[in-house]
């Protein structure tokens, strides 16, 4: 195989023999490499695993000697199998770094890889680079050069660009001068920064996809470095040194399954929407790629330069952002929901004269929403070809900009998915745009596209008479909507089902969202997530402790994370790769169950955000109610908590009476539980007792407003706990309480206990008490 890798320009290593390519992956070597040695390692001794592409032993001499692995070729047609994969090589010398040449060389070999795939490629194949090192630079730069040129082969680089993939590139200034990337970097200078600004111009306006890896131990590029510092960036680590993190030795390669993982989900999400001509279709991008059109069976051409405009009105910037940075599911995940009666009803349009086409996904903080609703809207775009019926998605983002996560980004974003398919409503919007801003200029039409309530009338206006598609609307993350807008936007999707369904329209719309906020929408179909994905973890936890050759060790792992698990999938995912990396490091069992009590960082920063919008006093409410949820030395029924949310507010009821009359006395059990909900943020939750046996004598007399059930499933002596163990753990281990109120003193803890004792004092102290122990 090296003999058919030139050392200079662009060689082809790998071709799918039965199809032509879905897709193009073009590899750039970093600084003093070479496009086959950077990516060739000596292969593990332990590793047994043939050649994955449909050329064996392709990177092999024939001699029968151990050939080293050639990850490119011999392991990764195996995930991306319909692809065209290109090695390019390019010469650097130290001498022209050291004379200051290197802004000259970058832009160089830009210019070189630019015209070399103008001449190479077809047209609109959809192109994926992966870049080591200086290497990342030069795929920069020549994607600036792409956006700029006048030449239809260039220009076409970067419009069929689907994702760049960056291996230790140094993005910007380092302080460290001692390795050869490094003296790249200091001769570069700012040139790095304002390489890196219109990198992420590039990045916004033509809405690939971008991942960044980082090496860990001798990095010739830090942390600092190698970071883009964009919002949307999604950095991750490979155990490896800034050479040997493009080398991989087999595909039980930790590292090669961080890398050959997100190239997967890459080459997955464009066999799944290239048409048959080609085409890559990002629906978030401009409306030159026709993805859009194409999908509601017409043509671009077929579209007035009018509609077209107003088509590009409605879309922004990073409109698909989130969605795309969402991982595709893991191997035999996510297929529950398919099988589960009430999707099935709403997939299917029965039931609706009593849910009326709405269905709500629910659960915790972490189990795994966002990626269940990628792909069902994802499958509901691939029926659409073979069924009559038109789909859209929104997936809102509490971190993006305003129009991420509010109502305007969520209509703009709806209307510019279906009206290809309304051409009627296309056409009045498009004149109305017109007239517009021929009666009130060009920022009248601006602000028309940024008012709610006008949005919301085009978008009821659309579904107002009788249609001849059903039309499926996924909008994920409705408790990451805009705080004010959230119980609004829950209600009006109810009014919106119900009045298509009063008018024949046949609209269907799923909602996901966190048990907070909780809103109860009458008649509307919930399933709960973290009921149901048990077996995905299952299956997801034995995918990624494969490489685990000690199997007595590996079940154990998998046992106790099963276990600890309680359904929120975000934990099971960063534990199981902190401990691949622990293992990789030569740690024994005994620390990586010890790990199993760690909160990865991810996880606190989540927990943090939960918070982040609380005022001062709900601060204050909120500590003394985690402190009664954490600190407590065995967990507290439901019926005690009624007592317990009256005496930990301020000020301190003096009296049962005065609470009975207060604007937070809890009449029963259910709104108690949505009290729970609330201040707690959907972090604590009211659960069965198990596996504890029933005191005969446990309280037998109640004063609050409860009868005391016992039953187990729905009774007032359920317990009230945390959702899983790492929020028990941000509290405990971590800086949980000062996080959530920064006035908390530097004891934590023994303070949460003289609170819980100030508070059982001022209980005491009420007058019903004194009545009740001198009755007995």
């Amino acid at each position: 195989m090296q003999n058919r890798i030139s050392n200079t320009g662009l060689s082809v290593a790998y071709e799918p023999e039965n199809c032509a390519p879905v897709a193009d992956i073009v590899f750039i070597h970093g600084f003093d490499g070479h496009p086959y040695k950077s990516w060739a390692s000596a292969r593990a001794p332990h590793t047994a695993t043939s050649p994955a592409t449909a050329q064996p032993k392709a990177s092999g001499d024939g001699s029968g000697k151990s050939s080293p692995v050639f990850w490119p070729v011999d392991l990764l047609p195996k995930e991306c199998p319909d692809s065209r994969i290109l090695m390019y090589g390019y010469e650097t010398a130290i001498a022209n770094v050291m004379a200051g040449a290197t802004n000259d060389i970058v832009f160089s070999y830009s210019k070189d890889l630019l015209s070399v795939l103008g001449r190479e490629r077809i047209l609109n194949r959809p192109l994926i680079f992966v870049a080591h090192g200086l290497g990342g630079l030069i795929v920069k730069a020549m994607l600036a050069s792409s956006a700029t040129s006048t030449a239809i082969e260039h220009n076409n680089v970067i419009d069929s660009t689907a994702a760049v993939i960056f291996l230790g590139t140094p993005h910007r200034g380092s302080p460290n001068r001692t390795a050869p990337s490094e003296l790249v970097q200091s001769t570069v200078g700012t040139y790095l920064e304002q390489a890196q600004e219109a990198f992420s111009r590039l990045w916004q306006k033509h809405d690939f996809r971008v991942k960044t890896f980082q090496g860990m131990s001798n990095k010739a590029a830090p942390a600092s470095s190698s970071m883009i510092g964009d919002r949307r960036e999604r950095a991750e680590t490979i155990n490896a040194n800034h050479m040997e993190m493009c080398r991989f030795t087999g595909v039980d390669d930790p590292n090669y399954h961080r890398v050959a993982g997100e190239l997967r989900s890459i080459y997955l999400s464009i066999a799944r929407s290239v048409d048959l001509s080609g085409h890559i279709q990002r629906s978030g991008s401009m409306l030159s790629d026709a993805s859009l059109v194409q999908r509601h069976g017409a043509n671009e051409d077929e579209l007035s330069e009018a509609e077209k405009a107003c088509l590009q009105s409605l879309w922004f910037p990073n409109m698909n952002a989130h969605s795309q940075n969402l991982k595709n599911p893991a191997e035999q995940t996510c297929l529950w929901l398919f099988k589960h009666k009430a999707y099935e009803d709403w997939f299917n349009g029965r039931n609706r004269d009593k849910n009326f086409g709405l269905l709500w996904l629910k659960g915790k903080p972490g189990v795994g929403k966002s990626t269940l609703m990628k792909e069902a809207f994802r499958r509901s775009v691939l029926g659409q070809a073979k069924s009559d019926y038109c789909t859209a998605a929104f997936f809102f983002d509490a971190g993006g900009v305003e129009l991420e996560h509010s109502p305007v980004g969520l209509f703009r974003s709806l209307l510019y998915q279906l009206l290809p398919g309304q051409r009627e409503h296309l056409q009045n919007l498009a004149k109305l745009l017109d007239k517009t801003k021929l009666d009130r200029g060009d920022d009248a039409a601006e602000s028309l596209l940024s008012d709610e309530a006008e949005l919301k009338f085009l978008f009821e206006s659309v579904f107002a008479q009788a249609s001849a598609k059903r039309t499926l609307i996924f909008i994920d993350a409705l408790d990451e909507c805009d705080l004010e807008s959230i119980r609004s936007q829950a209600y009006f999707w109810k009014k919106m089902t119900e009045s298509a369904y009063t008018q024949g329209v046949d609209l269907n719309v799923c909602l996901s969202s966190r048990h907070y906020p909780s809103i109860s929408i009458r008649g509307c179909p919930e399933i709960v997530i973290e009921h149901h994905n048990s077996h995905d973890i299952a299956a997801y936890v034995e995918q990624r402790l494969k490489p685990l050759d000690i199997a007595i060790e590996k079940k154990l792992l998998q046992d106790t994370v099963l276990r600890k698990s309680a359904g929120v999938f975000l934990w099971v995912v960063l534990i199981v790769d902190i401990m691949l990396m622990d293992w990789d490091q030569g740690k024994n069992l005994q620390y990586l169950l010890k790990q199993l009590d760690v909160v990865p960082e991810e996880l606190e920063t989540l927990f943090s955000d939960i918070f982040r919008s609380l005022s001062a006093e709900e601060r204050q409410l909120t500590v003394r109610f985690f402190q009664w949820a954490i600190l407590a030395v065995r967990p507290l029924r439901l019926h005690e908590w009624h007592h317990i949310l009256a005496f930990i507010r301020q000020p301190t009821p003096s009296s049962l009476r005065e609470w009975r009359g207060s604007d937070y006395f809890t009449d029963n059990d259910s709104q108690l539980e949505r009290q729970i909900r609330a201040v707690s943020r959907g972090l604590v939750e009211v659960r069965p007792r198990v596996g504890e046996p029933k005191d005969r004598g446990f309280e037998t007399i109640s004063v609050c407003a409860s009868a005391g059930s016992l039953d187990d499933e729905y009774g007032d002596t359920r317990v009230v706990q945390v959702i899983h163990e790492s929020v028990r753990d941000f509290f405990l281990k971590s800086n949980g309480f000062s996080i959530l109120d920064p006035s908390v003193g530097s004891h934590p803890i023994g303070d949460g206990h003289r609170s819980i004792m100030a508070t059982c004092l001022d209980y005491i102290n009420i007058a019903e008490l004194d009545t009740l122990i001198q009755a007995r």
